[in-house]
């Protein structure tokens, strides 16, 4: 079987609605262990942030890079519906995939996804480690480990120094050797050459993810996990019955008690409820912050390394290694507020825009364009310092210091 693209009228209608001037996600090989054949879904966003899936790709590659086989295709089929149509971004979760071919086909910006890192690292060190100081700080080193080692040909010295400073968590050591380090690299260039999307759009894969898990991973479908048809049945009806359902009831009012309440519990929509006085923000201790629980107005969670995509929270949904609504809202804030250091990904960002003027191409538009960009990742931080821009003229290191 070399692969099957499969789409409902219906799903290109979301298509068209939802995915016009915002983004697209791809959500990449689902089921590799355990159905015969992976399964990748195009997702889009509707207004209450949950990710709605508009094609499903089933192929026997366990990469993505057949993309070419069938992205046109879609690119053309929806401009044929709609010349009008534009898309903002394209999400991608596999650094391998072939982006040139995404920018051909949707002539749009495409960014680096990076929840399932995120989540497989988390969800291991909550496995394999008890101490929870330990915790935090591995997950805050990997991190930086997985931004930091961009900088050079030395990049594998970063995940040396990470392997010998936790050298005594021998259980997490072993899988992060055995499942990422020969990875890792990969996964630093991806970050190298795209820029990372926010933690928002990440949660709302996630939840997507964890809802298609729950529908087709179910014990009782174990039998029927090795058949194709069963599972484009499953997906097209059942499956794609419950969005509908849910997109209908929110429209009309109507059949409010058959809604799937995962549908209400995704962590960016949730995030979007909680009040801004419920978030404690110290801007002389950021190394935490306090969110109120908003439904014991008695509790409140800890959120460590507050308005990073490598956040943890004490919450049940964070300690079973989700993006949780509270770090998802802590986020939302120290950036609005400026009240923490940019996020790790917009940090690899504006040093890209750095490395650039560094070494100014010749068309000046490009320069312009660079510089501006650079102006305005400085005025997301209050605590931004300004680096000596060797080799870059004058006039702009002039500009640049004037920040």
């Amino acid at each position: 079987m070399k692969g099957h693209d499969h789409k409902t009228d219906w799903q290109l209608q979301q298509m068209l609605q939802y995915g016009h001037n915002t983004y697209v996600a791809f959500h990449s090989r689902f089921g590799f262990k355990k159905l015969k054949y992976p399964l990748s879904t195009l997702l889009v966003f509707d207004p209450s942030r949950n990710a709605i899936p508009v094609a499903w790709i089933i192929t026997s590659s366990l990469g993505s890079q057949d993309i070419h086989k069938w992205i046109g295709l879609l690119a053309e089929r929806i401009r044929t519906k709609d010349p009008r149509w534009r898309l903002d971004a394209f999400f991608v979760d596999d650094p391998s995939v072939e982006i040139s071919i995404i920018r051909e086909a949707f002539q749009c910006r495409v960014l680096l996804c990076i929840w399932h890192v995120r989540r497989a690292w988390i969800r291991s060190l909550l496995k394999t480690c008890r101490n929870l100081d330990v915790q935090r700080e591995m997950f805050k080193y990997l991190g930086w480990l997985l931004y930091c080692t961009r900088s050079g040909p030395n990049a594998m010295d970063a995940v040396e120094e990470f392997l010998q400073v936790f050298v005594d968590q021998c259980a997490f050591m072993d899988y992060f050797k055995r499942r990422w380090l020969p990875n890792i690299e990969l996964w630093v260039n991806g970050i190298r050459s795209l820029p990372v999307a926010s933690p928002e759009p990440n949660a709302a894969v996630e939840s997507y993810h964890l809802r298609l898990k729950s529908k087709l991973f179910n014990e009782q479908y174990s039998s029927f996990w090795s058949r194709v048809d069963w599972l484009i049945h499953t997906l097209t009806t059942e499956f794609q019955s419950s969005y509908w359902l849910d997109q209908y009831s929110v429209e009309t009012g109507c059949f409010e008690n058959l809604r799937d309440r995962s549908f209400l519990t995704n962590s960016w929509y949730q995030a979007l409820q909680i009040l801004d006085v419920d978030v404690i923000i110290d801007e002389q201790n950021l190394q935490y912050a306090k969110v109120i629980s908003q439904s014991d107005r008695s509790v409140a969670y800890t959120i460590w390394n507050p308005g990073s995509e490598f956040s943890l929270c004490d919450c049940p949904s964070s300690m079973l290694g989700n993006l949780c609504k509270h770090i998802i809202k802590v986020a939302i804030l120290c950036k609005s507020r400026q009240v923490a250091r940019p996020l790790l990904a917009a940090q690899v960002y504006s040093q890209a825009l750095l490395t650039l003027l560094q070494n100014p191409p010749d068309d000046p538009v490009v320069l312009d364009h660079a510089y501006y960009m650079q102006l305005a990742c400085n005025r997301t931080s209050k605590a931004w310092k300004i680096y000596p821009i060797v080799g870059c003229s004058s006039r702009y290191l002039q500009r640049l210091t004037l920040m």
